[in-house]
Order: structure tokens, then C-alpha cells, then sequence
């Protein structure tokens, strides 16, 4: 091989498997637990037998049906059981598993996981925890077994980061139903749901909104909901993310989440499910961030400038160490927090700064890999400008850095007893 080429097959994502392999960086498999470990091997060994053939054409058309292809994939192998509780089949597997599960899809690809997360996270992950045993039997169970797919329905028009504020969409109880109407934006999967964890005013006229709010399961072939449009995103090439309104949609009362007690409750449902969410998604911009780390470690090893290796020049050298500390960083924070609810702590605090963390160290990151690689990390000859589009969201979907800053630092005068 030339000094000054690099063929652009030479690193592919088949060689992307081994950055946590025993050999390498043994200190991170100290942070998980045998089975944890074994885990992570067995489905990256799925995923890379399995998933990443799909990975280029997925990118190329922007094909949701090929994600579905993925999703349902990892269902038929038995890969969506692990975090759905036992008294359905599955193997109530908590936070920690859903982050392994996260990083290893989005290693390969940021499409699949948001699909994923969006259905057997997002939409399941509330109603596990809220929900009754018959709504985890009647719903769950084809989400888990990847037969349905799922999505969870809170941002609105003027519902963004003041998601409660904001909202607008209202469920009027009449009889034995409750009749839903308003909008909601920025859904993944939306368009392409069978269900949709819906949060509602069932109170319009509570003096406070956090007291008036309910989630709902709502099926999607519900008369009186519309599919408005699929949004083009900039990255995540292959997902959906959907406008949808409602009109006059009749629910039954049965799909309640939580049942009749948890009428105008719903804040605590939404705020445990967005703690989970963000614990979740910093999953995705560790395995993105992951990816970007080891093309840039791998290209600054074998490109050759003024007779040297790139990785021998100290203004390499050093973003590849600030890199690695960076992306290890992210994901002690990240795993903090995922234990701290998987232990049924309040981790609002600690979510939210991990939150924030993974996403700049991933978007920081990224910018790095491409600036070691050059004139060709900003071609499509390497994925990195691919990971450049997937990784911007980060800083803004779940929560904005901003707002989880905000948060962060409200929780940090709580812990001090300061008002």
C-alpha cells in the first residue's frame, strides 16, 4: 500500500470490533459484570453477522424498511427480550443492558438504533415500569418479540423543550373513552408506529400543567389520526420521523397507562421514561463517538506524511489521547446513571450531566476523527461525515444541552438543601 493512499476499504466497519476486546482496554470490561460482557460480545457478534450487511444500502436509499428489516431481525433472534419483564417472557434486564444494547447498534448505525430505542425502550420502557399487567401482556409482548412497532408522542409545535408547558394536544374522557385531538412533531417512527405511548392534557384547566397531563397507548389505526409528513432529516439516514395529528381520536379508558389512578399523573410517567430516554440515548453517542475514535486511531496509525506516521506527530497524538478520555469520560457518567436507576435511585442529576457530556464529547470527538483523516474525512470514501450528520441532533433531540444544563444545576442546589 502507498504511503500517501489509503485504500477507503481498509477500514471498514467489520474491522470496527475490537476497541473493548480483553486485549486491548481491559479497564473497561472491569466496568461491567461478567454476563454484562458477554452480553456485548454475543450481540456484536449478531450485529455484525446480521445488521451491518444492511448498514450501506440503509444509508444509500434512506431505507426505513430495511431499519424494520434490522428491527425485526434482532426480534426473531431473541435480542429485544432482555429488558422486558419476566411475567411476559421476557428477561427483565435493565438500564445497564439497554446502554450495551444502544452503543453496539450505534456503532454500526445510527438509523437502526433510533428505530430500536424509539419502540422497545421508549414506547415499552414506561409501561413496564407504570403500566397494568394486562397492558404489558396486550402491548408489549409484539413490541418485544419486534412483530409491532412502537413511539413515544410528547413534542409539540409549541411543546419543545417546554414539553409540559407547551402542550397542547387534550384526551377528554367521555364514557368509557377518552376523545384526543392536537399535533405532535419530531416523532421517530411516528408515521410508521402501531403504537404511540401519548402524552395528553386530561385536564386542560389544572392551574398547573404538571397536574393535568396523562399518557395513553394509542393505537395508530385509531379513526381520526393522520400521518401529515415524514421530515428529511440531515443524518440518521433510514429512520422515520413524523408529523401526526389527532382528531377526534376515541381511546378506550383501558389504555390508560397505569389505569384509572394515574389519570392526571402523568408527569411522573414522562419524567421517569425521560430519564431513561437520555440514559439511553447517551448509549448512541458513545458507540457513535466510539466508531469515529477508532478510525481516526487505526488511519493515524498507517497514513504517512514527511516521512513519519501521522500518529508520530505530538498535535495527533494528543487528540487521539484527549479523544479516548473524552469517549471513556461519556460512558462512566452514562453507566453511573444507569445503575442508579436500574437500583431505583433518582438519577435526574446524574442523567442529565451524562446527557449533556456524551453528547458535545461525541460531537467533539467526531470533528476530531475528520480533522486526522483530512481532505478524504470529508468525503463519503469514510463514514465519518455520515457520523458528522448523526451526531448534531444529539445536542439538541431528548432534551437540549441547554436545558439539561438547566436541569442538571436545579438538581445540584436541591442536593445542597438550597432555595
Amino acid at each position: 500500500m502507498s504511503s500517501d493512499y489509503i485504500n477507503p476499504d481498509y477500514i471498514r466497519y467489520e474491522d470496527l470490533d475490537h476497541v473493548y476486546g480483553e486485549s486491548m482496554f481491559p479497564g473497561s470490561l472491569f466496568l461491567y459484570t461478567k454476563e454484562e460482557n458477554e452480553f456485548r460480545t454475543n450481540l456484536r457478534n449478531f450485529i455484525m453477522d446480521e445488521i451491518a450487511p444492511l448498514v450501506p444500502e440503509i444509508e444509500e436509499k434512506a431505507s426505513f424498511d430495511l431499519c424494520l428489516e434490522a428491527y425485526h431481525r434482532l426480534g426473531k433472534a431473541g435480542y429485544l427480550t432482555f429488558s422486558f419483564p419476566k411475567s411476559i417472557g421476557g428477561q427483565g434486564k435493565g438500564y445497564v443492558y439497554r446502554t450495551i444494547f444502544g452503543e453496539e447498534l450505534a456503532a454500526v448505525n445510527s438509523a437502526i438504533v433510533v428505530t430500536y430505542g424509539a419502540s422497545a425502550n421508549l414506547f415499552a420502557a414506561p409501561i413496564i415500569h407504570f403500566g397494568t399487567e394486562e397492558q404489558k401482556k396486550k402491548f408489549l409482548k409484539p413490541i418485544m418479540n419486534g412483530e409491532l412497532l412502537g413511539a413515544i408522542g410528547i413534542t409539540e409545535p409549541s411543546a419543545g423543550s417546554d414539553a409540559v408547558g407547551g402542550m397542547k394536544t387534550t384526551a377528554i374522557k367521555k364514557g368509557n373513552v377518552y376523545v384526543i385531538n392536537g399535533e405532535k412533531r419530531y416523532i421517530t417512527n411516528g408515521s410508521r408506529a402501531d403504537y404511540i405511548l401519548l402524552y395528553a392534557l386530561t385536564d386542560p384547566n389544572a392551574p398547573r400543567k404538571h397536574n393535568g397531563i396523562s399518557a395513553f397507548i394509542f393505537p395508530t389505526d385509531t379513526p381520526g389520526f393522520e400521518r401529515v409528513k415524514d421530515y428529511e432529516l440531515a443524518g440518521r439516514r433510514g429512520s422515520v420521523n413524523s408529523q401526526l395529528r389527532f382528531h377526534n381520536c376515541e381511546v378506550p379508558a383501558e389504555n390508560l397507562v397505569g389505569g384509572p389512578e394515574m389519570e392526571n399523573k402523568g408527569i411522573k410517567i414522562m419524567m421517569y421514561g425521560l430519564d431513561g430516554e437520555r440514559c439511553f440515548t447517551c448509549s448512541q453517542y458513545v458507540g457513535i463517538a466510539r466508531t469515529a475514535f477508532e478510525i481516526a486511531t487505526k488511519f493515524a496509525n498507517i497514513r504517512v506524511q514527511f516521512k513519519k506516521r501521522l500518529r508520530d506527530f505530538e498535535g495527533i497524538s494528543f487528540k487521539i489521547a484527549e479523544m479516548y478520555a473524552k469517549l471513556e469520560a461519556g460512558r462512566l457518567l452514562m453507566l453511573r446513571a444507569a445503575r442508579m436507576l436500574d437500583n431505583g435511585l433518582n438519577a435526574t442529576k446524574e442523567v442529565a450531566a451524562a446527557k449533556f457530556t456524551c453528547a458535545t464529547n461525541q460531537m467533539e470527538i467526531v470533528v476530531e476523527a475528520m480533522q486526522i483523516l483530512g481532505g478524504i474525512g470529508y468525503t463519503k470514501e469514510f463514514p465519518l461525515e455520515q457520523l458528522f450528520r448523526d451526531s448534531k441532533i444529539s445536542q439538541i433531540s431528548a432534551g437540549t444541552v441547554e436545558i439539561l444544563k438547566f436541569l442538571c444545576q436545579r438538581e445540584i442546589y436541591k442536593a445542597f438543601n438550597l432555595k
